[in-house]
């Protein structure tokens, strides 16, 4: 195949004409391409799963690590292209966004230890991208390894991590948890008290529920306790339909 131009290639995607055919793809791909048609050629590749795979490395082989062609990593879900990434993460000096990104659906295999070093990132697209993993890997953890890698992200100060870190812990229903929770709700900018509160009434445990009871009384925002009261009947309605 001849080497197609930036226009050729900008107008099969605009009709919608690119082959499903890897090699065409990874022949087609050139770094003097603009990122954004290089993005949409990696990830064509990587919707081509194992058949993809093999012409992912062969371009990272050719080319070296490519943002796009992690991105075709990522989405190609495939167990060889986990491993890659995985090795990626322990070898590099310095945490690569574009790798913590592609292994977002593989949360669940990466160690305590290596989360624990992603979350204690002050890069607040690092810190994100930490607890992207960390939902995926919530479910295997205690609440006290929870509450120890989620420490850091709900300390931040940028209201956006701590609020992506209560919603983790809002799927939990442990006292500790909820204790937390009520402390974000007491202690913490508006947003995030509100995000703490809506997290509190989404548990739903007669524990949780007398916590935002308290809160009613002892916050100090008049449209937060407005949202504690609102939380509270949430609740009180789910445990009587448990009860009846």
């Amino acid at each position: 195949m001849d080497t197609l131009s930036e226009k050729e290639i900008r107008d099969r995607f605009n009709k919608k004409n690119i082959p499903k055919d890897p090699l065409w793809i990874e022949k087609a791909y050139s770094k003097s391409l603009p990122y954004e048609i290089r993005h949409l050629l990696c990830e064509r590749l990587g919707f081509l799963a194992d058949k993809g795979w093999t012409s992912i490395k062969s371009l990272i082989k050719k080319y070296g690590v490519q943002p796009e062609l992690i991105y075709a990593v990522g989405i190609c879900h495939q167990i060889e292209a986990r491993d890659f990434l995985l090795n990626r993460l322990d070898e590099q000096k310095d945490l690569d966004i574009n790798v913590l990104k592609a292994l977002a659906c593989w949360g669940a295999v990466l160690t305590n230890s290596q989360l624990e070093l992603i979350l204690k990132s002050k890069s607040q697209a690092i810190r994100i991208a930490g607890l992207e993993l960390l939902n995926f890997k919530s479910h295997l953890l205690n609440e006290t390894e929870l509450l120890e890698l989620v420490n850091e992200p709900l300390k931040d100060f940028r209201d956006q991590v701590v609020i992506k870190g209560i919603k983790i812990l809002q799927r939990r229903n442990e006292d500790a948890v909820i204790d937390r929770l009520r402390q974000l709700a007491l202690n913490s900018s508006y947003p995030i008290a509100e995000q703490a509160l809506i997290a509190l009434g989404s548990i739903g445990t007669k524990y949780s529920s007398r916590q935002i009871s308290e809160l009613i009384t002892q916050l100090d925002i008049k449209e937060l306790q407005q949202k504690a009261k609102k939380q509270l009947s949430v609740q009180d309605i789910f445990m009587d339909r448990i009860n009846n």
